[in-house]
């Protein structure tokens, strides 16, 4: 569960420097497909204060988050005002198999290289499949504007203490 998490990171202090706009919080929070996850959200939002609040729904199979029912659906996730729904599509069995099998991340294994670099010889519908299924993503990624929230802001305060010297390691 993601609510211990959340305890701890008030307790030391992290919720608080993103209320006072000392750090950027993004949560994602990766949901399956039952009430019990869903009950999380419910958890998670006391928690939240200001963050940004990202409910990814994870289809590792074919489930549907309960949209067919729009009473349980808009229950859960219309419940935390500014929270945004990122859909994370079902990646075909065989090709997720085969990329754990590689022990690659994703892009490695479009790039069909092996873990040390050199080149592999993965199945080239299977490498389509993936890539279709990540460009998939970075697309909801673009439609939340991601990349804008996370881009570095300056900070409303001085940084604390004094900068590190440079030290000159060698001569280029």
């Amino acid at each position: 569960m993601l609510s211990p998490t959340l305890r701890a990171l008030g307790n030391i202090g992290f919720i608080e420097a993103a209320k006072k706009g000392d750090i950027t919080f993004v949560l994602f929070h990766i949901l399956g497909p039952s009430i019990a996850s869903l009950d999380e959200i419910v958890d998670t939002a006391a928690y939240l204060g200001d963050a940004k609040y990202f409910m990814v729904k994870n289809f590792i199979n074919n489930t549907y988050f309960f949209e067919w029912d729009e009473a349980t659906h808009a229950a859960y996730f219309k419940r935390i005002p500014g929270a945004v729904a990122i859909t994370v599509p079902k990646l075909v069995e065989m090709a997720a198999e085969q990329v754990d099998l590689a022990s690659v991340p994703f892009a490695t294994f479009i790039a069909n290289k092996k873990q040390s670099g050199a080149p592999a010889s993965y199945s080239f519908v299977l490498r389509g499949y993936v890539r279709h299924w990540l460009e998939t993503i970075w697309a909801e990624y673009d439609r939340v504007s991601l990349t804008d929230i996370l881009e570095a802001k300056e900070s409303p305060r001085p940084p604390i203490g004094r900068p590190r010297p440079i030290i000159k390691i060698a001569e280029t």
